[in-house]
């Protein structure tokens, strides 16, 4: 397959950081060298941010025609990581791995 987006590799690679950061930062909060405040905030910025880029990266996969479900997941492992924390990182490892696939639409 000849089409494939940088976009949905970078998108996918940004996940895996995300989740990252987000068990650094959970490692700072226990030692007591980051608040709770400051760590909610951290969160949400950069899961709204990936919720940015997986829409962006959705609307240029569907007119390249290559599967969504990746951003899709992705969006929804965004929101689910800023509410139940490790759920939400299994779900956005599932996003990356459709994210990398990139698997077009048609057959």
């Amino acid at each position: 397959m000849k089409n494939k987006l940088s976009i949905n590799r970078w998108i996918g690679f940004l996940n895996i950081v995300f989740i990252i950061s987000q068990s650094i930062l959970g490692v700072m909060e226990y030692k007591h060298s980051i608040s709770i405040s400051e760590l909610s905030m951290i969160t949400i910025i950069s899961a709204i941010i990936l919720i940015i880029l997986d829409i962006i990266s959705l609307i240029k996969s569907k007119s390249a025609g290559i599967s969504i479900s990746g951003s899709i997941i992705g969006i929804i492992g965004s929101l689910a990581s800023i509410h139940f924390g490790i759920i939400g990182w299994i779900i956005l490892i599932i996003s990356s791995v459709q994210l990398f696939r990139q698997k077009s639409t048609k057959n």
